[in-house]
């Protein structure tokens, strides 16, 4: 059963690396990172409605990167834990 797991694991981390290498993907983050931060500046000091919206928006984006960069790291652990089952 553990090995189910951990196997489960390393195949979700190469999706997860596949995500982040597409192409298309990888231009949506950047435009969506871009727009908001361009949204920010454009916003006056007192909008403080408007930054808040703007700046929960690119921390939900960075959320976002960091879920799959976190499903990587836990895939080369289970992989690493794979390997060192086998020897």
């Amino acid at each position: 059963m553990r090995e189910g797991k951990l196997r489960h694991d390393v195949e979700r981390a190469a999706k997860a690396e596949a995500l982040l290498r597409d192409p298309t993907l990888v231009e949506a983050f950047d435009n969506l990172e871009a727009n908001f931060i361009e949204a920010w500046r454009n916003t006056s000091v007192a909008d403080t409605d408007n930054r808040e919206r703007i700046y929960h928006l690119l921390s939900a984006l960075q959320a976002l990167k960091g879920q799959l960069h976190t499903v990587i790291e836990g895939g080369k652990v289970a992989q690493a834990n794979l390997d060192n089952a086998k020897t």
